[in-house]
């Protein structure tokens, strides 16, 4: 959270952590945008110091970086930036946050596996 200290590390955090895999930092990119782009535009003090959060735990994927930054930097580096979480994943992970979902979905996953193994010795032995 300390976005609004080091305004760098938007882009930075969200190119880190993206769902979209082909669009991620590899840690070597990772680490040439931190020297190139973070470094050299934040004061060594606040680079050194371990911050305190003044709010709650907020998973960085509902975080929203962006939020307290000057317009005009989030416009220049608006590429960079992650869309929020889709509703229909939300929805997903809240419904299967509970105990008696997760075991529904365990259990019909096992079964399609079941079938699924069935299926292919009742086609191979139709083929023998």
């Amino acid at each position: 959270h300390l976005t609004r200290t080091v305004p760098m590390l938007a882009p930075l955090l969200d190119r880190m952590t993206t769902r979209d895999i082909t669009r991620r930092f590899k840690a070597s990119e990772a680490l040439q945008f931190f020297e190139d782009q973070v470094v050299p535009l934040t004061p060594e003090r606040i680079l050194s110091f371990g911050a305190e959060s003044n709010h709650g735990y907020i998973p960085y994927d509902y975080y929203d970086r962006w939020k307290h930054l000057d317009p005009d930097f989030v416009a220049k580096w608006a590429a960079y930036r992650e869309p929020p979480v889709p509703y229909h994943i939300r929805f997903l992970r809240k419904i299967c946050s509970s105990p008696w979902v997760f075991r529904i979905v365990s259990s019909i996953r096992r079964l399609g596996r079941f079938l699924c193994l069935r299926w292919t010795i009742f086609v191979y032995k139709l083929l023998e």
